[in-house]
């Protein structure tokens, strides 16, 4: 499973900005746990939020750059190194970190039925290494043209529920996510049951499924007390803070849930797309489908009758929810540029909360969003988009009322936009471009890569940059505030 914590403390270390909030702070009221009962007697309140997945949360996790690079040819699969150089010293984190990434993929053509699948084995070769499995699609379904305008499919399928979710998958309100690289993250398909209806006009599409799998990424573990993982975007929580004038060491324990209550959640999803002869479309999204990223309520308490240390309980969350999208665009007939509008609200349900406990942020939550991609020369496409997210005024139904925490929210950005292009040179080199601006923290990201597939060879090539201009710690972009970075990779087709 993964975890991930963001600190923030006057004192806190250097660079802290890791979503999602570590918050400590000193008050007159005290309130711990002693032989298993709540006391109010402590001169701390501790506020922690984060979210689980073997992927970081939606605050971990912000996509700048379409991958649109020449796939390596390959019968099998890939594999390769991926390298990255960070500009700026850390005492959280060493200057690089590789990683081995592998890749196999395959499919079938049968009468009756097709099928299509791979298998990602990501694994550090700098940190400790533990290698995370993944699979982008691993689906069978019916032959085109057996069932006529219907198809059939069970398994893992990607398919774009809309235009929204494409092009800000730091919030995945659709497609999950796989996130090994937190800055770069890839959308995945769901995992289930599938029918599709196709016409030149009409597009319908729906998912249901008896299972719901968290997102996944890079590691997180539970280790002598403390919480550890070889990331190197992640920032190690503190192991004590001073109560009452005195140093105390700080114990973090993980309760996990069952298995069952992890993946037994059922959930569905309907699409409706119509295009007109003209270019214009609509479509229409429903759902209940849970929240990727598994977010994370904390349990604060004092054991004074044991050890007098500070006892933290991290307690996974499943939140499920009701989610709806309206979108309406135009492709143009040159298939030279398109616009699209897009609307969606989401309603959180299923999500635990005790009086004595920490939560997230997790209220109902309308997105609104609009974006472009135009062929400017006939080598370079420009894209770009806007994001507007208005949250609900949280209610807290906390016993710690009186604490005053700044608790980030399911969102991290709440206004933003991200212009880009991409390059293609010739049939074998091209390069990506894109600036995101968080317009509320007014943090700045800028990425570029770029990539060559060697001619006649079958090897990959690439090198790029993040580079993070930021005036705080704060939100989607802030968080990586001293992370800049060079990067290089090399892949092998097989």
């Amino acid at each position: 499973m993964h975890l991930s914590l963001f600190w923030n403390q006057d004192n806190a270390a250097h660079f802290t900005h890791t979503a999602p909030h570590l918050v400590f702070l000193n008050n007159a009221q005290k309130r711990g746990k002693l032989d298993g009962m709540v006391v109010k007697n402590t001169n701390f309140i501790l506020a922690i939020l984060m979210s689980m997945g073997t992927l970081p949360n939606a605050y971990a996790s912000t996509s700048f750059t379409e991958n649109t690079a020449r796939p390596v040819e390959s019968k099998l699969g890939t594999i390769g190194l991926d390298s990255s150089s960070f500009l700026y010293k850390s005492s959280t984190r060493g200057t690089a970190a590789t990683t081995l990434e592998a890749n196999i993929h395959g499919n079938f053509e049968g009468q009756t039925f097709k099928g299509s699948g791979d298998l990602l084995v990501n694994s550090f070769v700098t940190n400790q290494p533990q290698a995370v499995v993944e699979s982008h699609e691993a689906y069978i379904s019916t032959q085109d043209g057996l069932m006529g305008n219907h198809h059939l499919s069970i398994g893992r399928k990607y398919y774009e529920w809309s235009k929204l979710d494409a092009q800000w998958t730091m919030m995945s309100l659709w497609s999950p996510r796989y996130t090994w690289d937190q800055i770069h993250p890839e959308s995945i398909g769901m995992t289930g049951f599938f029918y599709a209806y196709e016409t030149p006009r009409l597009k319908l599409l729906a998912f249901a499924s008896p299972i719901a799998i968290p997102e996944r990424g890079t590691p997180i573990e539970e280790k002598d007390n403390n919480i550890v993982s070889p990331n190197p975007f992640w920032k190690p929580l503190p192991t004590q803070l001073n109560v009452m004038n005195a140093p105390t060491h700080i114990n973090y324990s993980l309760l996990m849930p069952t298995i069952q209550e992890i993946l037994m959640r059922p959930n569905f999803a309907l699409r409706a797309r119509y295009d007109l002869d003209n270019g214009l479309w609509f479509s229409l999204n429903s759902g209940v489908l849970p929240i990727h990223m598994v977010q994370m309520a904390a349990e604060p308490f004092l054991d004074t009758a044991a050890t007098g240390q500070l006892q933290v309980n991290i307690r996974p969350q499943l939140p499920m929810r009701n989610i709806n999208t309206a979108e309406i665009g135009y492709d143009s007939p040159n298939q030279d540029w398109n616009v699209w509008l897009s609307g969606s609200y989401e309603q959180p349900f299923n999500f635990e909360n005790q009086s004595t406990w920490l939560n997230p942020i997790i209220t109902p939550t309308s997105v609104f969003s609009a974006g472009t991609r135009v062929q400017l020369t006939s080598n370079f496409w420009f894209n770009g988009s806007a994001l507007f997210i208005h949250e609900q005024p949280f209610n807290s139904e906390s016993s710690l009322k009186d604490v005053k925490v700044n608790l980030p929210t399911r969102f991290p950005m709440k206004q933003a936009f991200n212009i880009g292009g991409n390059w293609r040179f010739n049939d074998y080199t091209q390069s990506n471009i894109a600036w995101i601006q968080d317009l509320v923290d007014q943090n700045h990201m800028i990425s570029v890569d770029v990539q060559h597939q060697v001619h006649q060879m079958p090897i990959t090539v690439g090198a790029g940059t993040d580079i993070i201009i930021a005036k705080t710690a704060q939100g989607g972009v802030g968080q990586y505030y001293g992370d800049d970075r060079v990067r290089g990779w090399l892949k092998y087709a097989f």
